[in-house]
């Protein structure tokens, strides 16, 4: 939504891929310039000097850091009780409003929805208690006066601010999460009790997408009154319910798409024939003889006449134009696998699924080891566009 850039992989945690967006960099250094040269002198007592405070600066990028963390141990906490409850959980993305954890597919019942929403603000909560533990204890040591003549004697007030500061954003990030609305964990958790009183979920869903529409609506007046008081901050609550509004909508369509999607068999919408070439070729022989087509993938064939891969306009990008000549499509091509397939009585959901868990264009609609053609997230545009969604 916010993305310039496709997000970047960092890693993994417990298998699940962690990415970055570009947007996390706006909102690191805002909160990074926040920290360094105002809220840490305030709650210091030191008077910023001209320059830069590198002291300061170092202390407000380890509290940056420290709080992305805590979000991402929320996120985590969403993840793995997902993944618990035997949903598929695709990944965490890091962006500017803090983190989502994206899953698979919808839960299958109200008490797991409810279940994998709470565990996220549980986990703010405690970190928000450990961290005013350690600010009560630094203190109780501080006034019994055990740092004196030591290492510490001046530095521990250091670590002191930035335990407070993270008590108070843990316990922030929890209470924000828990208001009712869809699809803030509040939110989820209402919908999860409409699912269990009208044993309806696409009922209940869009009870949650009014809930978070509503709430985007007061984060709109309280914006209003905020900036008519010359508080300027107000216009991130601005951002803020652009965003709720957005994003409620979105999962309120994103349902009702995938329950067209699971009505709907593959081989209706597939693309076939497909057109073939040979895996020898090379990506400048390809791009100069099928360049008309080439945005609808091909088969690779083998010297045996069988298929072995597919081969687009997308796979041709991905190899840079000096070494088209040297390039075959059998190195450019994405191998035929069954388990990456679909069969024509599939219904299309389970293509979507493939796609997004693979993060793929196309996936190959075979029967029986043959290849009839390929579904990719053109033909499901398509026909969610034909439908109204």
């Amino acid at each position: 939504m916010f993305a310039i850039f496709r997000p970047w992989n960092i890693g993994k945690i417990f298998g699940i891929p962690i990415r970055v967006d570009a947007s996390w960099i706006l909102i690191f250094l805002l909160l990074t310039y926040q920290l360094a040269f105002i809220i840490f002198p305030i709650e210091l007592g030191i008077r910023i000097r001209r320059g830069v405070p590198w002291e300061l600066l170092a202390l407000a990028v380890l509290a940056s850091l420290l709080l992305f963390a805590s979000v991402l141990a929320h996120e985590m906490a969403h993840a793995l009780m997902a993944r618990g409850r035997g949903v598929q959980v695709l990944g965490i993305t890091l962006f500017i409003f803090g983190g989502v954890a994206q899953i698979a597919d919808e839960p299958d019942s109200p008490q797991t929805e409810f279940l994998i929403a709470i565990v996220g603000p549980l986990i703010s909560f405690v970190i928000s208690i450990f961290a005013a533990g350690v600010w009560i204890w630094l203190q109780a040591l501080s006034t019994l006066d055990v740092f004196s003549q030591t290492p510490f004697q001046f530095t521990w007030v250091y670590a002191a601010v930035i335990a407070f500061y993270l008590a108070q954003a843990n316990l922030v990030l929890a209470l924000f999460n828990l208001l009712p609305g869809f699809p803030l964990d509040g939110g989820r958790v209402l919908r999860a009790a409409l699912w269990a009183l009208f044993q309806n979920q696409r009922r209940a869903t869009f009870w949650g997408m009014l809930s978070g529409r509503v709430l985007a609506g007061l984060l709109v007046a309280l914006g209003v009154f905020l900036i008519v008081s010359r508080e300027y901050g107000g216009a991130w609550l601005f951002l803020m319910a652009w965003f709720l509004w957005r994003a409620s909508g979105e999962a309120y369509h994103a349902l009702l798409a995938r329950e067209l999607l699971s009505r709907v068999r593959v081989q209706e919408i597939m693309r076939a024939p497909l057109p073939r070439i040979s895996e020898a070729l090379s990506l400048r022989e390809v791009a100069d003889a099928f360049s008309l087509w080439l945005h609808s993938p091909a088969l690779a064939i083998d010297l045996n006449g069988s298929a072995v891969g597919l081969v687009g306009i997308a796979q041709v990008k991905q190899i840079a134009r000096a070494k088209w000549e040297t390039t075959r499509v059998r190195q450019a091509m994405v191998p035929l696998q069954t388990e990456m397939s679909v069969t024509l009585n599939d219904d299309a959901l389970r293509a979507l699924k493939i796609l997004t868990d693979r993060e793929m264009d196309e996936v190959a609609v075979m029967d029986d080891g043959q290849v009839l053609g390929v579904i990719g997230r053109g033909e499901l545009a398509r026909y969610l566009h034909a439908h109204g969604e």
